[in-house]
């Protein structure tokens, strides 16, 4: 991987207000990031780093399902600390609020999200982000190692529930049991915590639109089927989480989008509601930065 991905993380690596262009330091970060996603061709050097980004995690997709399991967890390290450090770089040219939003987005897009590894590896990567978040570095590479890390956390946490809270009429996994597994691995505490750090560094709204992504994207996930159960339940669960209008249609429609998966809709009709999913997306990320603290602006201050 060239460029961007193999530059050193130090605590000289700083970068501010300088990095950005004047028309992008004025703007605010919802039309900062409407403008990076509708004309990217105006700030090329944020472009460069978000296609550098998207393909490392294209590449680090492709290479861990080429290895075996050992190989994959020497080579997984460092690979994610390049995402990391190309992360920083990116929140450096346009703060650390609108960079969680364009590299979310672009994963999507990309089909590339990290949230598709195993546990194992990930587990393997939580390590890493601890130790990114606790060296010695800039504030801003902290901040951005800090919030990866929880993020590594929730998915552990919705891959959990996922798998255990769902299991109706299972009879290898009874009601009772499942419930004591999940407090057995804490879930509940883990998943609170995480995601209240996120929030005082991001806001509740980018933090709810990042954690659905994360959750959305996950290998291992219970997929609702189109059963009118089901359906129910699809119709309340995002009204009951009390997030905002963008938030909660967002939800739905996810959830939607899974059942035709799970009915096995033609490849065509899926690219077609992913892409609607993806303009849907793009408009809850600009809700949420419409309203984000000042440490999420970390980077274009």
């Amino acid at each position: 991987m060239p460029g961007p991905g193999r530059r050193g993380w130090t605590k000289h690596d700083k970068t501010g207000p300088a990095d950005l262009p004047l028309s992008q330091s004025m703007l605010s970060p919802r039309e900062s990031f409407l403008a990076q996603v509708r004309t990217p061709d105006v700030d090329t050097e944020v472009f460069d780093l978000r296609q550098n980004l998207s393909n490392l995690k294209r590449e680090a997709l492709a290479q861990i399902a080429a290895v075996d399991e050992s190989r994959a967890r020497l080579v997984m390290p460092g690979l994610y600390e390049q995402m990391v450090q190309l992360e920083v770089r990116l929140a450096g040219h346009v703060g650390i609020g609108v960079g969680l939003a364009l590299s979310v987005l672009d994963e999507h897009n990309a089909s590339a999200s990290l949230s598709q590894f195993d546990r194992e590896l990930r587990e393997h990567m939580s390590d890493t982000a601890t130790t990114l978040a606790t060296r010695q570095g800039s504030r801003l590479a902290k901040m951005v190692a800090q919030i990866e890390a929880q993020r590594l956390i929730w998915r552990h946490s919705h891959e959990f529930m996922s798998w255990l809270a769902f299991r109706r009429g299972d009879e290898r996994y009874p009601a009772k049991d499942r419930l004591e597994r999940l407090d057995a691995f804490g879930v509940q505490p883990r998943l609170l915590e995480a995601r209240g750090v996120v929030i005082v560094l991001a806001g509740v709204r980018l933090s709810a639109a990042l954690e659905g992504a994360d959750r959305f994207n996950l290998g291992n996930r219970w997929r609702l089927s189109a059963t009118p159960e089901h359906a129910l339940e699809r119709y309340v669960w995002p009204l009951l989480s009390y997030m905002p209008a963008t938030t909660v249609k967002i939800e739905r429609f996810r959830w939607e989008f899974d059942t035709m998966v799970e009915s096995g809709a033609p490849a065509e009709i899926l690219e077609t509601e992913r892409a609607k999913l993806s303009g849907m997306l793009e408009a809850q990320f600009a809700d949420a930065l419409s309203d984000l603290p000042e440490t999420a602006r970390a980077g274009m201050l």
